[in-house]
Parts: structure tokens; sequence; C-alpha cells
């Protein structure tokens, strides 16, 4: 746990401070983002609160490890902070899933991340009953063309309906869509609230069969225009030995497609985000502004 010799009420103050900036990833610097540890099990706890500051403001943060024989360690020791592993159909029995370019496979055809073609924009376990809070990957090895990571937040989506398409969003809260891929299926609206802060949860590619009521059909194209549009995205490179942590309702992600013959491999957990530093990280965000029905109610 966090120890004595941090104030208590001054870290609360730290990761609770709400940004009254609309965050623009396309201006991140990930510099800042980016916390060099030598092992998970064994960061200090001033890098833990530094974690805490920049998930909670940024809604992602990235570890950069030291280079150790069984580098998975660093991914499962998250479990701590992060809360239990929720499985995937292709997890390893710790509950890691592989992403590589798993070519002629079957499998390539059914789970766009063991393919080497564009992933696009998406928040994980869009057709799960209950999809992951937190997401981690682990690069252990980048290819050499292609392959880039690609973030945009969802409060952004968020304010481009609100200032364009006001009807379109609130329809976002009220009507549901039924996402399925093989035999998972999950039904929820695009945009949730719970206790003033806003959830997303948003898939749209040829791998996944989408039941979109007629009410949300434009915006969700909308939003797949906006958020596949490369101008609006954080795009970079996730180095070996480096970890991404994800909100999952707060930050979209995607990759680029790379060539087939290119070898590319991170390592993937899904967490539940409940354990005893839940209450040290906040999910989801807090919209500057209402939908413009809700204002007028």
């Amino acid at each position: 746990m966090l120890t004595n010799n941090i104030n208590a009420d001054q870290y609360k103050l730290d990761v609770n401070l709400h940004n009254e900036e609309i965050l623009d990833a396309t201006k991140l610097d990930l510099n800042q983002l980016t916390i060099k540890i030598s092992k998970v099990a064994e960061i200090s706890n001033s890098d833990l609160q530094r974690l805490f500051e920049i998930f909670n403001k940024f809604k992602f943060v990235i570890l950069e490890c030291e280079a150790i024989p069984n580098l998975q360690e660093n991914l499962l020791a998250l479990q701590k902070y992060f809360g239990s592993i929720k499985k995937h159909k292709l997890s390893a029995p710790n509950g890691i899933s592989t992403i590589e370019n798993l070519r002629d496979s079957s499998l390539a055809k059914t789970y766009v991340a063991t393919s080497n073609i564009t992933h696009f924009m998406h928040t994980d376990g869009s057709f799960e009953m209950e999809p992951p809070k937190i997401v981690a990957m682990q690069c252990e090895v980048p290819s050499k063309t292609g392959g880039l990571s690609q973030i945009i937040y969802a409060e952004t989506v968020y304010e481009y309906l609100r200032n364009n398409y006001p009807e379109e969003l609130q329809n976002l809260f009220d009507y549901p869509l039924t996402i399925t891929r093989g035999d998972q299926t999950g039904k929820r609206a695009i945009f949730t609230e719970y206790e003033d802060r806003m959830f997303m949860c948003f898939r749209a590619d040829a791998i996944i069969s989408v039941a979109i009521p007629p009410q949300v059909e434009r915006a969700y194209n909308l939003i797949k225009n906006y958020v596949n549009d490369t101008n609006n995205q954080l795009i970079f490179q996730l180095q070996p030995h480096q970890i991404i942590i994800l909100d999952n309702a707060s930050v979209l992600h995607g990759r680029t497609s790379f060539p087939e013959n290119e070898f590319r491999k991170l390592n993937r957990l899904h967490f539940n985000g409940v354990s005893e530093y839940s209450h040290y990280f906040q999910l989801g965000f807090i919209p500057k502004s209402k939908p413009l029905s809700s204002e007028s109610n």
C-alpha cells in the first residue's frame, strides 16, 4: 500500500484534480506520460503516486521497465493495483493474450489483433456482458514498419458531437447497440453516465456484427469517421519493455497496419478495476458540459 511518508490528504487532492481543459491527444508529450522504473513489483511509492496522477489526468500512462528474463512478470504484477484479470478467449492460463500476426491462421480472420491489418479505433470488450475497466499492453517486439499505436479520447468524441450534432449525442445515451463477435454478445449504449462521470464503449469493423437502432445510425457513422481520422489521433511506436495502461471507458485505441512479413509482438491483460488501490484512480471522464437536452431539463 501507499506508505506513511505520503501525505494522504495532499495525495487525494492531487489525484482528484479535475482538468479544466479538454485533453487533445494530438498535442500530448509522451515523455510526460512515461515513468521509468526497474520492475513493477518493486515500484517506489513516489512512482506509484505519479502513476495514478498521470492516469487520472490523461487516462493512460506508460511504464518503461528494465529488461528482465521474464518480462511478463511486469505485466502480471499490475493486478495488485488494477484488480483481477479478466480472461480473453485467446488468453493463456495466466490471463495474458499474445498480440501477433498469425497470418494464415483461421484466428486471424476472427481476431484483428492476430493479423497485420489496421485495427480501427475501439474500446476493448464491447461484445462482452461486462467489458474490462483497464487495458494494459506490453511491447515485446515492435514492427520495423507500421504497427503504430493510436489513441483518441472519448471526451473529444463527446464534445465533437455536442458541438455539432447535439441531438445525435443524446440518442447515444438512450438507444443501446448490440455487438456480437462469435458467441459473445454485449448490449449497451455508446455513452453511459454514472455519478456524473461518462463512459464510452465503441467498436466498428468488419469482424464484429452490430445491430444499430435507426436513431443512432448517423451518430455511429459520425463517430467511426471521426475516431479513425488520423488528424484526431495520437500516433506513436510503443517501445520494447514499455507497458501502456489505459482507462477503457475514456480512451479508444487502435493500431496501424504493418507488412505481412514483419514480426510484431505485444502482450495484453484486461483488469476489472477492483483492488485495494481502486480509490486512487478514477475511471470515465467528467464532461465540461452536458448534452443540450439535459441542460434544458
